[in-house]
């Protein structure tokens, strides 16, 4: 037993050893995490924890694929700009949703389950396609009964929880939690590149709050010994552990409060909650500019020399996106032959300014490209 350790810790440590099932095992585990010493010193102690939890993590899904009854894939084929996702239970109004933001006639009925496969909308947002993704009602247990729902979800740009009041959230949320999707947080800013021989490379270690030691027992714990750590804002011990399992994927997320007609947008424990009605059509253009700013894209145009600019189907890229980035969006033959682009909007110091391919865009960008 390590020491400093409470008698709180020690009674969970017990409850450990004796526990026979996975799911016994990794409740202790994660409550002698909670209870583990938080100081510099019990670094290597929570390291050693959130190593087990993992492995049992991974035995835990295999063991829930085993116990799955039937078999069934449901796929959606991703278009447009990105994939919007509306989430829920029975009867929360996201069929009504659907038809109301995309004049989808996806079936809408007064009783549970009308929907039983996805449905799916285009959303013309200020010139953007965006697809929409009426999914099936989710129950509890949709991480074991409902896999493949999941797993669509999982490959979506943007989740959008439609309820009618928010007594089911707390449980939706853990089914989430179960299949291994993160929402509302960015992946950790850490880059592991693999390598041959050298040993463990760090490359700004003084961003990372943790002991490095217990840094390196968690690497070398998931079989790399060899390998380049880039690290680009202030990381802690638990970071490494989310970047090395390849099962989590993050994903935005915000709730639609259906069925009400007062209120806007509200923050709740980081959590943008937009009060809609989709049969009265209220606040839906707040919804859809919420939508717009969480999938964090920019639109841009493009535009001949010497013509106006096209204000149509422009290129959508992500935010931070460069000249170069929009470039070889458009044709890889682009950046061979790139010469110099000029940009009329909010990224340029002057309307026409003549700028290079590292140039970050900004949204309604115009951009003319020269070629060799």
């Amino acid at each position: 037993m390590p020491t400093n350790v409470s008698f709180e810790y020690a009674k969970s440590e017990m409850e450990y050893q004796k526990a026979k099932t996975t799911s016994e095992k990794l409740k202790c585990l994660n409550e002698m995490l909670r209870l583990a010493p938080s100081h510099k010193g019990g670094e290597t102690l929570r390291a050693e924890i959130k190593t087990k939890i993992s492995k049992l993590k991974e035995k835990s899904i295999k063991e829930k694929e085993q116990k799955k009854t039937g078999s069934y894939s449901v796929s959606v084929k991703k278009e447009g700009a990105a994939q919007i996702v509306l989430v829920g239970p029975a009867n929360s109004g996201k069929s009504t949703l659907l038809n109301a933001l995309t004049k989808a006639k996806s079936p809408v009925g007064h009783y549970p389950f009308t929907t039983s496969k996805p449905e799916i909308g285009a959303l013309l947002y200020n010139t953007v396609n965006l697809q929409i993704v009426d999914l099936p009602p989710l129950m509890e247990d949709a991480s074991i009964k409902q896999a493949p729902l999941m797993a669509v979800i999982r490959n979506a740009d943007l989740v959008v929880f439609v309820l009618d009041d928010l007594l089911h959230f707390k449980w939706l949320l853990k089914e989430f939690q179960e299949s291994n999707i993160i929402l509302n947080r960015r992946r950790p800013a850490i880059r592991i590149s693999r390598g041959s021989t050298g040993g463990l490379e760090f490359i700004g270690s003084k961003l990372i709050n943790a002991d490095m030691d217990a840094v390196k027992k968690v690497l070398r714990d998931h079989g790399i010994a060899n390998a380049s750590i880039e690290i680009f804002s202030e990381v802690k011990l638990e970071d490494f552990f989310e970047v090395l399992d390849e099962k989590l994927a993050y994903i935005p997320a915000l709730v639609a409060l259906n069925k009400v007609t007062s209120g806007k947008v509200k923050k709740e424990k980081g959590w943008n909650i937009v009060s809609i009605s989709s049969l009265d059509m209220y606040n839906l253009d707040i919804l859809k500019d919420k939508m717009w700013e969480l999938l964090e894209l920019v639109k841009v145009f493009t535009k001949e020399p010497g013509k106006p600019p096209t204000k149509t189907n422009p290129v959508t890229l992500k935010k931070g996106s460069t000249i170069k980035d929009m470039a070889v969006h458009v044709h890889k033959d682009f950046v061979k032959k790139f010469k110099y682009a000029r940009v009329w909007g909010n990224s340029a110091k002057h309307d026409g300014a003549a700028v290079g391919m590292e140039h970050i865009l900004a949204d309604d960008d115009v951009v003319e490209v020269h070629l060799k």
